[in-house]
């Protein structure tokens, strides 16, 4: 079943949080799944607009919202419900064919070293995820040196436009003008644009494919995030961010 999200008061309240009343179980997502489920509801809606709903008690789950991790956290209303799931992917700048980083070596090696992923993982995972890096175990020690010597190396360097492709999804989006913004500031030349990318910002997860390797530098590992009535049993994520909604019952 699809429905709307309904319309009302945007006044929070203060007291514990109202329990969804019904058999259904409601579940806001952004897209809902085209197949239904048995006693399940999906609402469509934003993360934001959700949120207000599951604090009202029109819905029994709900996505958190884009860098509200920390604050729902925080909330004693909201913590109880806080479903956190550190997810078998890793969020990665995908050099592409033919592209600058992939002609410059030395320049991919740059972006790499001064990657910003502590303010990555404060910002976009919210310190639920740890960073990643092209070791397998990040060392900030090691990490710090190889981002003072890329710094010296800037200068030296030609300076040259990379353009990212802009991400759908809305996560990476933010994810990556955290990173571009970053690289900007030591004084390099990325930017998000239309047109033939020299690199992209992807989730990628384990996968047994053949293909050919593709560079990329890690940043961090993703993180998924909701909000699960007290009232509702059976939640259970996957690694791989999936949800059997099937298994979800009234307690």
């Amino acid at each position: 079943m699809l429905v709307a999200a309904g319309c009302g008061s945007t006044k929070e309240p203060t007291a514990k949080l109202p329990v969804p009343r019904g058999k259904l179980i409601r579940v806001a997502m952004t897209k809902p799944p085209a197949q239904r489920v048995s006693g399940v509801a999906f609402v469509q809606a934003d993360p934001h607009r959700a949120l207000e709903l599951f604090r009202r008690g029109k819905l029994d789950v709900a996505p958190v919202p884009l860098g509200d991790i920390q604050r729902v956290l925080r909330d004693p209303q909201l913590r109880p419900a806080v479903r956190i799931r550190r997810l078998q992917a890793r969020d990665v700048v995908v050099a592409q064919p033919g592209g600058v980083l992939v002609r410059m070596p030395e320049l991919w090696q740059v972006y790499s070293d001064t990657a910003d992923r502590a303010d990555y993982q404060a910002l976009v995972s919210e310190l639920q995820a740890p960073a990643a890096d092209t070791s397998g175990k990040p060392s900030p020690r090691a990490a710090a040196v190889a981002y003072s010597r890329a710094r010296k190396e800037i200068a030296r360097l030609p300076r040259v436009a990379v353009r990212f492709a802009q991400p759908s999804d809305p996560e990476l989006a933010y994810g990556l003008n955290v990173l571009v913004a970053a690289w900007r500031d030591v004084g390099l030349g990325a930017y998000v644009g239309k047109g033939t990318p020299d690199a992209t910002f992807e989730r990628w997860f384990p996968t047994s494919s053949l293909r050919p390797a593709r560079p990329a530098i890690p940043i961090a590992w993703a993180v998924d995030a909701h909000l699960v009535s007290t009232r509702v049993k059976g939640w259970r994520e996957s690694g791989r961010g999936v949800v059997d909604y099937g298994a979800l019952r009234r307690r």
